[in-house]
């Protein structure tokens, strides 16, 4: 397993908030249990229950990513204070013991889960995907007019498929923060604008312009963080880059059919 997790300022004009975004790699083995000391034994019995390998995966790299970004940002050293449980709409609640008013975003992806956990007054939503050719018409039919035309300027298929998942994980991440997942139309989530800046791309939205998104490159992947628009904030992706370069540069992955977070 490797993991990475880093703080993150929040800085606004009249505040300075604090966040904390979490990657894990885990390569889960079927039938294996999961650690009594990191996880509530309700979170156990839930795991248990599950009958897809493939859910069992997605609930331990979410849940692991989501405890170690809380457990930094909230000083908690015991990860079975922190829990992580279904809202009404499928959204992922955050509860830490004796700590109110933070919540989490998660994401996975082949074996990668991440997590940002935030101020509750401070919405954000994080996504990562795998860089793929074989899913650029799938994420073609989900633009818009206006998307097309920007994008077409891409130069070679590389860069192209880049762009193509840049936009799939920007309106993935606002579509958490808005907590409709992909069951709203992807149009009314029109990007209006995206810049490749210091080392990151930099979105804002046609419709929902108080936020804006940064996403960057890992390898074969793109993470995205949404966040208000009007927030400065910064990761280092060096060091992340350093402990996941063998992650984000797999010598093999096996062909997965194009799936996306509820939330």
């Amino acid at each position: 397993m490797a993991s990475y997790v880093e703080q993150l300022m929040l800085k606004r004009e009249d505040a300075v908030m604090k966040a904390a975004v979490s990657f894990v790699y885990a390569d889960y083995n079927a039938g294996s249990p999961l650690d009594r000391n990191v996880f509530h034994l309700d979170e156990c019995s839930y795991f248990e229950s599950l009958e897809f390998h493939r859910r069992k995966s997605n609930f331990l790299l979410g849940r692991l990513s989501a405890k170690q970004a809380a457990s930094v940002l909230l000083s908690e050293p015991d990860l079975r204070n922190v829990s992580v449980k279904a809202g009404v709409f499928g959204q992922p609640v955050l509860r830490v013991t004796g700590v109110p008013s933070y919540q989490v975003s998660i994401t996975h992806c082949d074996s990668i889960g991440a997590a940002v956990v935030f101020p509750e007054v401070h919405p954000m939503g994080i996504d990562i995907e795998r860089i793929d050719p074989k899913r650029n018409k799938t994420i073609e039919s989900q633009l818009t007019t206006g998307e097309k035309e920007r994008i077409s300027a891409a130069r070679g298929v590389e860069e192209y498929s880049v762009l193509l998942t840049v936009f799939w994980t920007v309106k993935e991440a606002l579509s958490k923060i808005l907590r409709t997942g992909f069951t709203t139309s992807l149009h009314v989530l029109e990007m209006n604008e995206t810049l490749f800046v210091n080392e990151y791309f930099r979105s804002t939205f046609s419709h929902f312009p108080q936020y804006a998104a940064q996403s960057y490159r890992l390898g074969d992947y793109i993470c995205t963080i949404a966040a208000p628009r009007r927030t400065e904030w910064s990761m280092n992706t060096s060091q992340l880059y350093y402990n996941f370069n063998s992650v984000f540069h797999p010598i093999c992955l096996q062909v997965e059919t194009f799936t996306e977070d509820i939330f």
